[in-house]
């Protein structure tokens, strides 16, 4: 239990420290940034498939399942990961986190519910239907975060772009987990699974980074932004495998309540590194968010977590 809890606040810390590096160069192209982050994953995934090889272990699946997470590692990575990127450019960090958290397990729920047959309590419900209020209370305080960004325009449409792309990475990472669990079910090796998530962002990603900002604009790339945006790739690897180990030694309920102080250190480092405004719709908004992670009893909707 000690080490269980160790390794689920280690997660939330280290995909904190993931979303930082991430808002640290959100001045950059938000498409070749997510590509970059997703190459340390790739290069985890690769050994872990060897060794699983090595152990007598099934690595592929069948074409369909194959098809199906490649699909779905699209949307993750092109919906999702580059939604939240550029979210962080235009309403920060201390919003963006807890509006995809929320989304992401607002949305896995619905979707667990339809197609893989994943009931929903009564508690769930609840813990649904404050997670959609504090969803709706953290858009208040968006103006406030963007003011606090540096000089950017007052567009009321960027505005409210800035919280709709938070929302729908967190869609769109549900419908990548509702996939994984599907695959995993039907026998899919999850380092193989998630090695084919992580190519599919690094291709798509990469080519469309070069027709976005072609071969010069890479190259130009400073040291430090190429370190800051591995780092944030390695940051959200070691997360995983946490979370992992976390789900293996505790119950998932408690391991929700561990992962719902990730709202609350998004919001602290947001504040007091990026120097993003405090509101009261950002307090309240955090704590509704943090409230309807704890409400949660079911622990596989719940304990979705973003790709890598």
């Amino acid at each position: 239990m000690v080490f269980g809890t160790f390794c689920g606040l280690l997660s939330a810390a280290v995909y904190t420290a993931a979303n930082a590096c991430l808002r640290a160069v959100n001045d950059l192209d938000p498409v070749w940034v997510s590509a970059v982050k997703a190459v340390p994953t790739v290069g985890c995934m690769a050994p872990w498939m060897l060794l699983h090889y090595r152990n007598g272990i099934r690595l592929m699946p069948g074409w369909r399942v194959l098809i199906t997470v490649a699909a779905a590692g699209l949307c993750g990575q092109l919906l999702g990961n580059v939604s939240f990127q550029w979210a962080l450019g235009q309403i920060g960090m201390a919003l963006t986190v807890p509006l995809t958290l929320g989304g992401m397990i607002v949305c896995a729920s619905i979707l667990g519910r339809l197609f893989l047959g994943e009931p929903v309590s009564a508690r769930m419900a609840i813990a649904v239907a404050v997670l959609l209020v504090a969803m709706g209370v953290l858009s208040l305080g968006a103006e406030d975060a963007r003011r606090s960004l540096g000089p950017v325009a007052s567009d009321p449409w960027m505005l409210a772009a800035g919280v709709a792309a938070a929302g729908g990475s967190g869609l769109a990472y549900s419908v990548l987990n509702v996939v994984i669990r599907w695959s995993v079910s039907r026998h899919a090796s999850l380092p193989v699974t998630l090695f084919t998530v992580s190519t599919m962002g690094l291709v798509s990603l990469g080519s469309l980074s070069a027709v976005r900002i072609g071969w010069s604009g890479m190259v130009a790339t400073t040291a430090s932004d190429w370190w800051i945006m591995l780092g944030a790739g390695v940051c959200n690897a070691i997360a995983f495998v946490a979370l992992t180990k976390s789900l293996q030694l505790t119950n998932v309920v408690y391991v929700n309540a561990l992962n719902a102080t990730q709202a609350t250190m998004a919001a602290v480092a947001g504040v007091l590194i990026f120097h993003e405004a405090v509101s009261k719709a950002l307090i309240a908004g955090v704590g509704l968010t943090i409230v309807g992670l704890l409400l949660m009893r079911k622990g596989k909707a719940g304990s979705a977590v973003k790709p890598e």
